[in-house]
């Protein structure tokens, strides 16, 4: 397409002139004058020169000469803007192979121009003498090359690549990260990316300090057509310091490491397997290099089925505690545990739907430890009706069967036993829970209050036969279970005998979305004897604590979740928790407070009181402020225990990142450590990272 057409039989020559434009397959030129050499099959464009192609690169120069297919040739005065948006600029370039354009004297930035002085430099650009663009590798690399900050000149490399901003995968070494860490001195950390393939990768790398022995890091990822696996690793040689009694020792050097791994496999439509590994040296480890700040590590092996409405799995799992504490622990494994769940059809059975439910158990531990073997038996049956006059009702009867081979108990061996006794129990209930839900239509909101009683009756299953108590510390009364037949967690440990559970729920819901919940509820046992609850579960009297909850939402710009659990006659307050957010314009805020009291015979053997707090505030679509701080109001040494503050900059071609950060721990932990961290990336060139 063009204004006007010649031929010069002379020169064998096509000249088109006039907003020129050919096509060929996926490849446009356009020019102000075209000249085609019928001898050499060659294409001159001059003036204006702009190329497209399938990629969606577009170039522009002042003069073009291309082969025959308009994929390879000479370019005088290059200027392109990529596909991600970069641009490069050169004096002048060749196209070689079809995706390889080599340029001399370019300039490289993905930032975008000035819009009222397009002609300024940018935030930051690449020079070198060479630049080359490999479409098919989807890299840009350069020789002799400087980094220019407005223009100016603060850094240069003999030689540098990186990927092109089309792809996510690429192979290369991954920009230096340095840090300043109060423990571990001045440090660097270079990896290297490997791209495998693209569902394969891996990371290997080192961090070396100038107060501790260097560090070695790896990871591998790898995605199948029904799996997927992950590891990650790192060690080192050094010493570490223990608490003992009092006093903190410093130990010899030696080996010290993690390895964390997970799986998961899709063996069929039913069938699924999987895995979890966490491994580490040492208690202090993890916290010290800050790789992660959990207390207990877990280990799984497990396979699982799912059929319609029945369940059922296999595992085996271990533990690892790497608490900081003067005292032993004595974490089991669970060599193994199995459990199938059998669900009948609605209205199957009697106008209801019969279950059945069967655990097993094993639980070793190390040296004299106490070893237990658990079977757990469960039938039952439920039937939910909704009566003409506005009732519903829930009706479920069950029986249980237990039965526990305990080995190594401290008491069996205190009286000259064999070290193994066995122990049964049987746990029949029935339970009906009763709700008359009202409900009441306004002009823009309706109101619904649920009032709801359900009596439990059992007999007594006497919880003192022997049975140890592995899995039913942790009792604690709430809106969410206590309309429960059994507020105990696990099985070694039942709600014998009867009860009555009486409360109500009301809600208030805008037509908009807004909303406002509030829940009260009480129970109360039968019997005032043989209670089976510890002190502080709020159920160890004849009449339960109170509990209560209440949850708003407003306009999707405040929440709140407050659940509550006062003393029955006292009114006393013995747990609190209260979760909010807010948001008012570019202001977010949120907030979390907990109050309990301490829970006779577990860990929680002192009450605690903590307050969370986090704040962010957008300036504008660059510039972005948060913080966050945990105080710590319960324990002896009360104070702060964790601060940061953060300052994020996101522009079009950069980011900077500064945070503060500060663990108000013991130092034994490997937590008690300040921190301010300074990252900044570079678009397309990734991010360089430091922690002072």
């Amino acid at each position: 397409m063009a204004n006007s057409v010649s031929y010069d039989e002379v020169t064998q020559t096509i000249t088109a002139e006039g907003s020129v434009e050919i096509t060929q397959n996926d490849k446009v030129v356009r020019a102000n004058q075209v000249v085609y050499h019928l001898q050499t099959e060659t294409v001159e464009a001059v003036g204006d020169v702009a190329m497209m192609d399938s990629s969606g690169d577009v170039h522009f120069a002042e003069r073009v000469e291309l082969e025959k297919q308009l994929s390879n040739g000479y370019i005088k005065k290059l200027r392109s803007i990529l596909a991600d948006g970069s641009r490069i600029s050169a004096d002048e370039g060749r196209r070689t192979d079809g995706n390889i354009i080599v340029m001399k004297n370019a300039t490289y930035t993905p930032c975008e121009p000035c819009r009222e002085h397009p002609e300024k430099s940018p935030l930051w650009q690449i020079t070198a003498d060479k630049v080359t663009h490999d479409k098919q590798d989807h890299s840009i690399s350069y020789e002799d090359a400087k980094l220019e900050i407005y223009g100016v000149p603060v850094a240069y490399t003999p030689y540098f690549s990186h990927p092109d901003g089309t792809i996510k995968q690429k192979s290369g070494v991954l920009p230096p990260k340095f840090s300043l860490n109060s423990q571990l001195g001045l440090g660097v950390t270079s990896q290297y990316y490997w791209a495998i393939s693209p569902s394969e990768d891996a990371t290997i790398g080192a961090r070396v300090f100038t107060g501790a022995s260097p560090q070695l890091l790896g990871e591998y990822r790898k995605r199948f057509e029904k799996a997927k696996i992950k590891f990650n690793a790192s060690t080192t040689y050094s010493d570490r310091k223990e608490s003992v009694g009092n006093t903190t020792i410093t130990t010899d050097k030696e080996m010290r490491g993690h390895l964390f791994g997970d799986g998961l496999w899709d063996l069929d439509d039913k069938w699924r397997a999987g895995f979890k590994a966490q491994i580490t040296s040492d208690e202090q480890y993890l916290r010290q290099y800050d790789i992660t700040s959990k207390d207990v590590l877990e280990n799984e092996i497990y396979a699982e089925r799912f059929e319609h409405r029945d369940y059922l799995a296999v595992r085996a799992l271990g533990f690892q505690d790497v608490r900081v504490s003067d005292r032993s622990t004595d974490q089991p494994n669970i060599l193994p545990e199995f459990e199938a769940s059998y669900l009948g059809d609605p209205n199957s059975l009697l106008g209801g739907r019969w279950s059945a439910d069967l655990f097993g158990l094993g639980l070793m531990r190390k040296g004299n430890g106490q070893d237990v073997a658990r079977m757990s038996t469960t039938l039952g049956w439920q039937r939910r009706d909704i009566f003409s006059w506005g009732f519903v009702n829930v009706f479920n009867a069950s029986a249980r069967g237990d039965y526990y081979s305990i080995s190594d108990r401290d008491e069996i061996s205190l009286v000259g036993g064999s070290g193994t006794t066995n122990a049964a129990r049987f746990y029949p209930l029935m339970h009906d829970a009763l709700s008359y839900p009202l409900e009441k239509d306004f002009d823009e909101a309706q109101m619904v209050i649920a009032p709801t009683v359900s009596v439990t009756l059992s007999t007594n299953a006497k919880n003192d036969t022997g049975i140890p108590n592995e899995d039913s510390q942790d009792v604690q009364i709430d809106a969410l279970n206590i309309f429960d037949s059994n507020r105990f967690p696990g099985i070694d440990r039942v709600e014998d005998r009867s009860h009555v559970t009486y409360g109500a729920r009301t809600g208030l819901y805008q037509h908009d979305g807004d909303s406002l919940e509030v829940f009260l509820g009480q129970s109360l046992r039968f019997e005032n004897g043989d209670n089976p609850f510890p002190n502080g579960s709020g159920l160890s009297e004849q009449k339960s604590d109170i509990v209560g909850q209440m949850v708003a939402n407003y306009r999707d710009r405040f929440t709140l979740n407050y659940a509550f659990q006062l003393g029955s006659d006292s009114l006393r307050s013995e747990r609190h928790e209260l979760d909010a957010t807010t948001r008012i314009g570019n202001l977010g805020l949120s907030a979390t407070y907990l109050y309990a009291r301490a829970l006779e015979g577990t860990d929680l053997n002192s009450s605690r009181e903590q307050l969370y707090g986090d704040a962010s505030y957008q300036i504008n679509p660059e510039w972005t402020l948060n913080s966050a701080a945990r105080y710590d109001f319960g324990s002896e040494d009360e104070g702060l225990r964790y601060a940061d503050l953060g300052v994020i900059y996101t522009g079009q071609c950069v980011s900077v990142t500064t945070r503060a950060r500060r663990n108000f721990t013991f130092e034994d932990t490997g937590d008690n450590a300040t921190e301010i961290t300074v990252s900044l990336g570079l678009k397309n060139l990734g991010t360089f990272g430091n922690n002072n």
